[in-house]
């Protein structure tokens, strides 16, 4: 219902959205779509958003996949360690490390700049991915990566050539749950980025809504563009998400 009622708006007049947020539009408005997309700077902030998006995914997955892996199969000293470290983690609110953040960035020439948001989400979504990725892990009996050790494969080997293959599902569920969290990230987004061309999806919309509060059909024009990737990707992959969740689940 709300998305409908979004997408009713946002094809309706200014005038018609303020006598009633919950009716059909008398005439159809798709200007209001190319006046958002304009307004917004939305072709840059997708941009932005998909290079954020790419980095952090590939470093998440990287990384996690490794630890994962070490954490589980391998006898690695102080595991229940880095298990607790990780956990703490996942306790941490971002806006108390903020400031911190932004000055260890600022310091290092970071700030406003792609890669020092991909750092800071990397970090981040690191600690809840590792945990539900090792509890899939976990359920992956040591047995395979033995026999594949057995046949000549090294221990990299056995992770690429078994391991992998086996944890599709959980690595495809962390892809997604990484990108919607990265696509919504506002706080990290707002401090790190300054300039209209340097701005995420979810800062331009906010910054389009400052601009252009007194015009709410392209206000709901502009929520519609700024919400359409991330729905279509969930309807895409829900099944895979949801299977993923649940056999990361079950496998802990």
């Amino acid at each position: 219902v709300p998305i409908g009622t979004m997408f009713l708006n946002s094809v309706r007049t200014n005038e018609a959205v303020r006598r009633s947020l919950l009716a059909f539009p008398e005439s159809i408005q798709f200007d209001n779509f190319v006046s958002a997309w304009v307004g917004g700077d939305f072709f840059y902030a997708f941009i932005n958003t998909i290079v954020i998006e790419a980095g952090t995914v590939l470093t998440v997955v990287a990384v996690n996949v490794l630890a994962a892996y070490a954490l589980t199969k391998l006898r690695v000293f102080g595991r229940e360690f880095f298990i607790a470290y990780f956990v703490v983690g996942i306790a941490v609110p971002g806006f108390a490390i903020v400031v911190p953040v932004f000055f260890g960035l600022s310091s290092l020439g970071l700030v406003n700049t792609k890669l020092g948001l991909i750092i800071i989400y990397s970090a981040i979504f690191l600690p809840f991915s590792l945990l539900l990725m090792r509890s899939y892990f976990v359920g992956i009996p040591r047995e395979l990566e033995e026999a594949a050790l057995i046949d000549g494969c090294s221990e990299l080997g056995a992770l690429m050539r078994v391991t992998l293959p086996l944890a599709r599902p959980i690595i495809v569920t962390v892809v997604l749950v990484v990108f919607v969290h990265v696509y919504n990230e506002f706080l990290f987004a707002n401090v790190m980025l300054q300039g209209d061309r340097a701005r995420t999806v979810a800062l331009s919309f906010y910054n389009f809504v400052g601009r252009y509060s007194e015009d709410l059909g392209t206000i709901f024009a502009a929520a519609f563009i700024a919400l359409g990737p991330i729905l279509i990707l969930y309807f895409i992959l829900q099944r895979r998400f949801v299977d993923g969740m649940v056999a990361g689940g079950l496998k802990g």
